[in-house]
Protein backbone atom coordinates (compact mmCIF):
# COMPACT_ATOMS: atom_id res chain seq x y z
CA UNK A 1 0.00 0.00 0.00
CA UNK A 2 2.84 2.41 0.84
CA UNK A 3 4.49 1.70 -2.48
CA UNK A 4 1.22 2.37 -4.33
CA UNK A 5 0.75 5.60 -2.36
CA UNK A 6 4.29 6.78 -3.13
CA UNK A 7 3.76 5.92 -6.81
CA UNK A 8 0.54 7.96 -6.92
CA UNK A 9 2.22 11.00 -5.35
CA UNK A 10 5.07 10.67 -7.82
CA UNK A 11 2.56 10.54 -10.70
CA UNK A 12 1.13 13.97 -9.81
CA UNK A 13 4.53 15.54 -9.12
CA UNK A 14 5.93 17.56 -11.99
CA UNK A 15 5.71 20.76 -13.98
CA UNK A 16 2.33 20.96 -15.70
CA UNK A 17 0.85 23.09 -18.49
CA UNK A 18 -2.90 23.83 -18.51
CA UNK A 19 -4.89 22.74 -21.55
CA UNK A 20 -6.24 26.30 -21.78
CA UNK A 21 -4.63 29.51 -20.62
CA UNK A 22 -1.05 30.44 -19.83
CA UNK A 23 1.32 29.73 -16.97
CA UNK A 24 2.81 26.59 -15.47
CA UNK A 25 1.90 24.73 -12.30
CA UNK A 26 4.59 22.98 -10.24
CA UNK A 27 3.51 20.17 -7.92
CA UNK A 28 5.95 18.47 -5.55
CA UNK A 29 4.38 15.73 -3.40
CA UNK A 30 6.00 13.06 -1.26
CA UNK A 31 5.51 11.52 2.17
CA UNK A 32 2.99 13.70 4.01
CA UNK A 33 3.81 16.98 2.30
CA UNK A 34 2.80 18.77 -0.89
CA UNK A 35 3.89 22.09 -2.39
CA UNK A 36 2.12 23.75 -5.31
CA UNK A 37 3.20 26.86 -7.21
CA UNK A 38 0.96 28.38 -9.88
CA UNK A 39 2.91 30.91 -11.89
CA UNK A 40 4.46 33.23 -9.31
CA UNK A 41 2.05 32.26 -6.52
CA UNK A 42 2.67 29.59 -3.88
CA UNK A 43 -0.63 28.01 -2.87
CA UNK A 44 -1.33 27.53 0.88
CA UNK A 45 -1.63 23.77 0.44
CA UNK A 46 -1.59 20.72 2.67
CA UNK A 47 -1.82 17.08 1.64
CA UNK A 48 -5.23 15.50 2.19
CA UNK A 49 -6.48 11.97 1.54
CA UNK A 50 -4.47 9.86 -0.88
CA UNK A 51 -6.92 7.33 -2.35
CA UNK A 52 -4.92 4.61 -4.07
CA UNK A 53 -8.02 2.60 -5.00
CA UNK A 54 -9.62 5.50 -6.89
CA UNK A 55 -6.31 7.03 -8.05
CA UNK A 56 -6.96 10.47 -6.53
CA UNK A 57 -5.07 12.87 -4.28
CA UNK A 58 -6.88 15.52 -2.23
CA UNK A 59 -5.21 18.87 -1.59
CA UNK A 60 -6.44 21.11 1.23
CA UNK A 61 -6.09 24.86 0.58
CA UNK A 62 -6.25 27.39 3.41
CA UNK A 63 -6.95 30.88 2.07
CA UNK A 64 -6.17 34.08 3.98
CA UNK A 65 -9.90 34.85 4.10
CA UNK A 66 -10.32 31.82 6.35
CA UNK A 67 -12.06 29.84 3.62
CA UNK A 68 -10.91 26.26 3.15
CA UNK A 69 -11.08 24.35 -0.10
CA UNK A 70 -10.41 20.77 -1.13
CA UNK A 71 -9.14 20.14 -4.66
CA UNK A 72 -8.73 16.68 -6.15
CA UNK A 73 -5.89 15.72 -8.48
CA UNK A 74 -6.45 12.73 -10.75
CA UNK A 75 -3.58 11.38 -12.92
CA UNK A 76 -4.34 9.58 -16.18
CA UNK A 77 -2.29 6.73 -17.55
CA UNK A 78 -1.12 7.28 -21.11
CA UNK A 79 0.37 4.37 -23.01
CA UNK A 80 1.33 6.56 -25.97
CA UNK A 81 3.01 9.31 -23.92
CA UNK A 82 6.78 9.60 -23.62
CA UNK A 83 6.40 10.63 -19.96
CA UNK A 84 3.61 10.69 -17.38
CA UNK A 85 0.06 11.13 -18.67
CA UNK A 86 -2.03 14.26 -18.06
CA UNK A 87 -3.69 15.17 -14.77
CA UNK A 88 -7.10 16.64 -14.01
CA UNK A 89 -7.60 19.03 -11.09
CA UNK A 90 -11.15 19.35 -9.75
CA UNK A 91 -11.73 22.53 -7.74
CA UNK A 92 -13.97 22.86 -4.72
CA UNK A 93 -16.81 24.19 -6.85
CA UNK A 94 -16.67 21.19 -9.19
CA UNK A 95 -14.94 22.88 -12.11
CA UNK A 96 -12.21 20.81 -13.75
CA UNK A 97 -9.03 21.70 -15.58
CA UNK A 98 -6.70 19.40 -17.50
CA UNK A 99 -2.91 19.70 -17.45
CA UNK A 100 -0.28 18.11 -19.66
CA UNK A 101 3.13 17.01 -18.40
CA UNK A 102 6.13 19.24 -19.18
CA UNK A 103 8.90 17.69 -17.07
CA UNK A 104 9.73 16.35 -13.62
CA UNK A 105 10.40 18.74 -10.75
CA UNK A 106 14.02 19.90 -10.69
CA UNK A 107 16.19 21.38 -7.96
CA UNK A 108 15.70 24.76 -9.66
CA UNK A 109 11.94 24.39 -9.16
CA UNK A 110 12.38 23.53 -5.47
CA UNK A 111 14.69 26.51 -4.99
CA UNK A 112 12.08 28.76 -6.61
CA UNK A 113 9.34 27.35 -4.36
CA UNK A 114 11.55 28.11 -1.36
CA UNK A 115 11.98 31.70 -2.56
CA UNK A 116 8.20 32.09 -3.04
CA UNK A 117 7.64 30.76 0.48
CA UNK A 118 10.09 33.30 1.88
CA UNK A 119 8.35 36.11 -0.03
CA UNK A 120 4.96 35.01 1.33
CA UNK A 121 6.29 35.02 4.89
CA UNK A 122 7.84 38.47 4.44
CA UNK A 123 4.55 39.94 3.17
CA UNK A 124 2.36 38.34 5.86
CA UNK A 125 0.56 40.71 8.27
CA UNK A 126 2.58 39.30 11.15
CA UNK A 127 6.29 39.74 10.59
CA UNK A 128 8.03 36.37 10.72
CA UNK A 129 11.69 36.29 11.61
CA UNK A 130 14.03 33.49 12.74
CA UNK A 131 13.56 33.01 16.46
CA UNK A 132 16.23 34.24 18.86
CA UNK A 133 14.63 32.12 21.58
CA UNK A 134 14.89 28.85 19.63
CA UNK A 135 15.97 25.81 21.58
CA UNK A 136 19.67 25.05 21.47
CA UNK A 137 19.00 21.36 20.85
CA UNK A 138 17.26 21.55 17.49
CA UNK A 139 15.49 18.60 15.96
CA UNK A 140 12.32 16.51 16.13
CA UNK A 141 10.98 16.09 19.67
CA UNK A 142 7.72 14.94 21.24
CA UNK A 143 5.82 17.63 23.14
CA UNK A 144 2.41 17.78 24.77
CA UNK A 145 -0.58 20.06 25.00
CA UNK A 146 -1.60 21.24 28.44
CA UNK A 147 -5.11 21.70 29.72
CA UNK A 148 -6.39 23.58 26.68
CA UNK A 149 -7.31 22.59 23.13
CA UNK A 150 -5.03 24.10 20.48
CA UNK A 151 -5.35 24.95 16.81
CA UNK A 152 -2.90 23.66 14.25
CA UNK A 153 -2.62 26.64 11.91
CA UNK A 154 -1.69 26.83 8.24
CA UNK A 155 1.20 29.22 8.89
CA UNK A 156 2.98 30.70 11.94
CA UNK A 157 0.82 33.31 13.69
CA UNK A 158 -2.57 33.55 15.39
CA UNK A 159 -4.08 35.24 12.30
CA UNK A 160 -3.42 32.19 10.11
CA UNK A 161 -6.29 29.85 9.29
CA UNK A 162 -6.97 26.95 11.66
CA UNK A 163 -6.48 23.55 10.01
CA UNK A 164 -7.75 21.34 12.84
CA UNK A 165 -8.27 21.57 16.62
CA UNK A 166 -6.14 19.20 18.69
CA UNK A 167 -7.69 18.18 22.05
CA UNK A 168 -5.94 18.98 25.32
CA UNK A 169 -3.23 16.64 26.66
CA UNK A 170 -2.46 15.31 23.15
CA UNK A 171 1.07 14.56 21.95
CA UNK A 172 2.53 16.30 18.89
CA UNK A 173 5.84 15.91 17.06
CA UNK A 174 7.69 19.25 17.04
CA UNK A 175 10.44 20.30 14.63
CA UNK A 176 12.30 22.84 16.78
CA UNK A 177 14.52 23.80 13.83
CA UNK A 178 11.52 25.57 12.27
CA UNK A 179 10.94 27.92 15.21
CA UNK A 180 9.98 31.48 14.19
CA UNK A 181 9.28 34.60 16.24
CA UNK A 182 6.03 36.18 15.06
CA UNK A 183 4.97 39.74 15.84
CA UNK A 184 1.30 39.29 16.68
CA UNK A 185 -1.39 41.94 16.25
CA UNK A 186 -1.02 42.71 19.97
CA UNK A 187 2.59 43.70 19.35
CA UNK A 188 4.01 40.77 21.32
CA UNK A 189 6.62 38.45 19.82
CA UNK A 190 5.63 34.78 20.05
CA UNK A 191 7.67 31.72 19.00
CA UNK A 192 5.85 29.32 16.64
CA UNK A 193 6.99 25.86 15.50
CA UNK A 194 5.98 23.37 12.83
CA UNK A 195 4.24 20.34 14.34
CA UNK A 196 2.87 17.03 13.10
CA UNK A 197 -0.13 15.32 14.70
CA UNK A 198 -1.92 12.00 14.36
CA UNK A 199 -5.07 11.11 16.26
CA UNK A 200 -8.52 12.36 17.15
CA UNK A 201 -9.38 15.97 16.40
CA UNK A 202 -12.16 18.54 15.95
CA UNK A 203 -12.87 20.60 12.86
CA UNK A 204 -12.57 24.38 13.38
CA UNK A 205 -16.28 24.75 12.64
CA UNK A 206 -17.06 22.49 15.61
CA UNK A 207 -15.32 24.65 18.20
CA UNK A 208 -17.47 25.16 21.30
CA UNK A 209 -16.40 27.82 23.79
CA UNK A 210 -18.32 26.04 26.56
CA UNK A 211 -17.46 22.35 26.13
CA UNK A 212 -14.21 22.66 24.19
CA UNK A 213 -13.11 20.07 21.65
CA UNK A 214 -15.01 16.77 21.68
CA UNK A 215 -13.16 14.84 18.95
CA UNK A 216 -15.41 13.62 16.16
CA UNK A 217 -12.74 12.85 13.55
CA UNK A 218 -9.53 10.85 13.26
CA UNK A 219 -6.59 11.65 11.02
CA UNK A 220 -6.17 9.41 7.96
CA UNK A 221 -2.60 10.68 7.60
CA UNK A 222 -0.37 12.91 9.73
CA UNK A 223 -1.47 16.56 9.77
CA UNK A 224 1.27 19.20 9.64
CA UNK A 225 0.97 22.87 10.57
CA UNK A 226 2.02 25.43 13.17
CA UNK A 227 1.49 25.88 16.92
CA UNK A 228 2.38 28.46 19.56
CA UNK A 229 5.54 26.99 21.13
CA UNK A 230 4.99 28.67 24.51
CA UNK A 231 1.82 26.62 25.07
CA UNK A 232 3.50 23.25 24.57
CA UNK A 233 4.91 21.12 27.39
CA UNK A 234 8.04 18.95 27.33
CA UNK A 235 6.24 16.20 29.30
CA UNK A 236 2.60 15.22 29.86
CA UNK A 237 0.94 17.22 32.60
CA UNK A 238 0.09 15.29 35.79
CA UNK A 239 -3.42 13.83 35.66
CA UNK A 240 -5.75 14.38 38.58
Amino acid sequence: MKQARDSLLDAISGVWKPATGAGLTVISASGNDIQIAQGDALLPAALGDVDVDNNTVNVKLFWKSGKQEVRTISPTKCGECDGPGPITITAGDGTQRDYSFVRKVSQDDLTRIGALSAQAAASAPAAVQPSTSAATNRGIVDMYLGGIDMNIRSCPGSTCAAVIIVPKDSKVSVDTSTMRDVTESSGNNTPWVRVTYEGAYCAPSEQDSQTGCTPSHGTDAPVTGWMNYTRLLSAPRPQQ
